[in-house]
């Protein structure tokens, strides 16, 4: 009887000690498996910018690159950016910084809309782009390492380049405010916002 009883004690004893040496080695697999994929393709719709399409890049747990093209309605353009996440899991708030450029193009439509439309389209504006800075305060939601759904929202601040700025109408001048016009370039700042999905892999 007491034979079997040093039996069970020692089995007890064992059982505690391997399990103990295996905790460690099943916590590194948990935290090897939250560090997966950490590429991902991000798409995205919002202001200023349109639409986008960019790579993303988890360089660590609180820090996520992206860059890619975008689509404002007119021309293509390029993006890139950084985010930082500052807590783990399926939520956290985020705080993002982009900037951006858009090329020229025919935004003969966009400047009657900005203007007087009882007014002729303008030659001088069948070129316009655009660069921009931005910054986001928004909130992620989703699986870690698979998927994200985002919502930012934000300001932006724009300069718009337009060449014979001394052509253009006083309405399409007045339309801008008249905030730094200079040499064909207006500098003006605005609300922006934005929504969009990552999904990982690697």
């Amino acid at each position: 009887m007491g034979a079997g009883r040093a039996l069970v004690v020692a089995g007890l004893v064992l059982g505690g000690l391997t399990a103990r040496a295996e905790a460690p080695e099943l916590h590194a697999k948990t935290r090897e498996t939250e560090q997966l994929a950490p590429f991902g393709l991000l798409l995205d719709a919002g202001i200023p910018d349109g639409a986008g399409l960019s790579a993303a890049l988890r360089a660590s747990r609180s820090v996520r690159l992206e860059v890619g093209a975008t689509h404002n309605g007119i021309r293509l353009g390029a993006r890139a950016g950084i985010t930082l996440l500052p807590m783990q899991g399926w939520y956290t708030p985020s705080l993002s910084l982009e900037v951006g450029h858009a090329l020229a193009g025919d935004s003969r439509t966009v400047a009657r809309r900005m203007a007087d439309l009882s007014q002729p389209p303008l030659f001088s504006m069948e070129r316009v782009g655009f660069t921009y800075a931005s910054t986001h305060a928004g909130f992620e939601v989703g699986e870690p390492g698979r998927y994200t759904f985002f919502v930012r929202g934000g300001l932006s601040w724009i300069e718009l380049e337009v060449p014979d700025v001394e052509d253009l109408g006083e309405p399409f001048i007045n339309s801008l405010g008249k905030t730094g016009a200079r040499g064909g370039r207006f500098n003006y700042m605005m609300p922006s916002a934005k929504l969009g999905l990552i999904l990982y892999f690697g």
